[in-house]
């Protein structure tokens, strides 16, 4: 049984949704409904059958905001995934993407739905007031202009720029250092690289195991052009094999962290590190 919940946003601040779902009387489904008209969004509900979605997509007024949330998902219904693969990455088609459910259902879900078409992966059970404020933030804080993501931030926060291929983590990330940090996070280590052509950024934390360019391939482009070769790199691992742990050493970040560490304690190494870099760049005293 898959409990998994598909959050397909236009890049435009909205308030129409098409919620769909096997069971309207469910009770989470109950409760996202209303949670989402508490807070102004109009929510149609439609079952999740290809000819119904189709009609309702491409009506005179199709909806900007598609929630498709899957109970007792089976394999044997892996091509309504299928379909909405196909009908995301259409052209024209600017959406955004967003997963809730446990890992396992959030796995599974990406092996029909391509990565860089979700935007957050949310872990269950979702807090609904963060929840909301990520449906309106994405709203209207990034541009589809040119792909880059646009954020504001705070000049008197230091910019940390997180790039994994796992969503969860991205947020999990995210909600960690926000606090203290610009945040700004990256699926794909090409995105990256784009992004850092508009942002200043003070540290980069980099996956060291990622599919197509791995954190060790990104970590060399980054360092073989000037303009941000001096950005200080801390690879994020999961993997505490002696032997990984001695090649993303070998590279010679200025740091690396296991993703298993205790938010307190990341976060705080993550300051330790600024701190052992600024102390780096005093001047000696002469004896």
């Amino acid at each position: 049984m898959y409990n998994t919940l598909i959050i397909w946003l236009e890049f435009t601040l909205s308030k129409n949704i098409l919620l769909i779902g096997n069971n309207e009387q469910s009770f989470l489904i109950k409760a996202l409904m209303k949670n989402l008209t508490d807070a102004s969004y109009e929510v149609d509900f439609c079952p999740p059958e290809g000819s119904y979605v189709n009609a309702r997509m491409l009506s005179g007024s199709p909806p900007e905001i598609l929630i498709l949330y899957l109970e007792r998902l089976e394999d044997s219904d892996n091509a309504f995934f299928q379909w909405v693969n196909s009908f995301i990455t259409g052209e024209g088609k600017k959406c955004r993407l967003y997963f809730i459910g446990n890992a396992g259902e959030i796995n599974m879900a990406y092996e029909y739905i391509q990565r860089e078409y979700v935007k957050y992966a949310f872990e269950r059970p979702v807090e609904m007031p963060e929840f909301l404020k990520i449906l309106e933030k994405d709203g209207g804080d990034y541009s589809f202009s040119d792909g880059v993501k646009e954020y504001e931030l705070d000049p008197a926060k230091k910019t940390i720029l997180v790039v994994d291929d796992e969503q969860v983590q991205l947020h999990a990330m995210d909600r960690w250092l926000n606090k203290f940090y610009n945040v700004l996070t990256e699926k794909s280590g090409t995105n990256a690289i784009a992004l850092l052509s508009h942002y200043k950024v003070d540290m980069i934390l980099l996956d060291y195991e990622m599919p197509v360019l791995s954190g060790l391939d990104v970590f060399q482009l980054i360092k073989s052009d000037p303009s941000t070769a001096k950005i200080p790199v801390v690879f994020l691992t999961a993997n505490d094999d002696s032997d990984v742990v001695k090649q993303v050493i070998a590279a010679r970040p200025v740091g690396y962290l296991l993703k298993n560490t205790p938010p307190g304690i990341l976060v705080q190494k993550i300051a330790d590190i600024f701190q052992r870099l600024a102390d780096a760049k005093k001047p000696k005293r002469p004896f």
